[in-house]
């Protein structure tokens, strides 16, 4: 989605807000905690890809391997919501949270039978402002005044980062050692659809609480943004800078060292078609397709809801 049509839609609630008839009276603003927590997705079957290709190099080269990558997990987060009365019982919601999350992980493998050792560390992070733009109906049950129940639905955006950064190092003999550094930053918006289903218990005239679950489907691709790669060779004492534009593909590769395919998660300047275009060590790839984040949960949220 254009982040044109993006900012259209905010704008197009902003003016239901401001334009609602009863924009004066029983608004309300909801704090909550949402107990969403994703750990799937591309990125994640690639750090688990990434952990077992190591262990199987181990198991061809006898070394001795250390550390792994662990995986990411989204959430739980705070949300703020503002709830507009329309009309019996209808009301015009919109939510916006915030959320981030970072692992960083060095794998070292030093060779039982040649003089050599390697180091790769690596970072992820991913960072996301969700808002939510959607319609409510609350109803209070028959035997408490004070208690309702609550359902809503709409659209759930989504505005998302992702930080790829890498240091890799391999020595050969006892000084000279070849460095490779990357640093990636790509950038994307999800629009997917919400669900909400839950209860509010009026404590006091003007403060109640909340508990309720919600389902989200969403789903990023379409990464893009900046790169910078830095080489440095030992041998020949010289170094390399390479900076560009790169969109984040997923896709399935066979190394040179054995028959079987691991799953990457990695940014390319064009979509790597081409036996040219393979990264180095790299004799096959199938089921090329854009890198995606999967946002979609099931949570619980608790939270209070201040009503003016």
């Amino acid at each position: 989605m254009s982040k044109s049509r993006i900012n259209f839609i905010l704008w197009i609630a902003v003016l239901l807000v401001v334009s609602s008839p009863l924009a004066g009276e029983k608004i309300s603003l909801k704090i909550s905690y949402n107990t969403a927590s994703v750990s799937k997705g591309d990125l994640n079957t690639w750090i688990d890809s990434y952990n077992a290709r190591w262990i199987d190099w181990q198991s061809q080269k006898s070394g001795q391997l250390d550390g792994q990558l662990n995986l990411l997990k989204y959430g739980p987060m705070y949300e703020v919501e503002l709830r507009i009365p329309l009309f019996a019982g209808f009301g015009f919601n919109l939510c916006g949270s915030h959320f981030k999350s970072m692992e960083e992980g060095t794998v070292s493998f030093a060779y039982d039978l040649e003089n050599k050792a390697e180091k790769d560390f690596i970072r992820n992070e991913v960072s996301g402002i969700p808002i939510k733009i959607g319609i409510s109906y609350a109803h209070v049950l028959p035997f408490s005044e004070n208690l309702y129940i609550f359902a809503g639905m709409g659209r759930h955006i989504t505005f998302l980062k992702y930080k790829f950064n890498r240091e890799n190092e391999l020595r050969i003999g006892n000084v000279n050692t070849y460095v490779y550094k990357q640093d990636n930053s790509y950038n994307s918006e999800a629009l997917g659809f919400y669900a909400t289903l839950g209860a509010e218990y009026n404590i006091i005239k003007h403060i109640a609480i909340v508990i309720e679950a919600e389902k989200v489907w969403s789903k990023a691709d379409g990464f893009k943004g900046p790169f910078t790669t830095d080489f440095y060779d030992p041998f020949e004492n010289s170094r390399s800078i390479e900076e560009g534009k790169a969109s984040l593909y997923f896709y399935e590769s066979k190394p040179f060292w054995n028959n079987k395919y691991y799953s990457i998660f990695a940014g390319h300047e064009r979509k790597p078609t081409d036996p040219e275009d393979y990264p180095v060590g790299v004799e096959d790839i199938k089921n090329i397709r854009q890198g995606e984040l999967d946002l979609s949960t099931l949570s619980f949220k608790i939270g209070i809801r201040f009503k003016f």
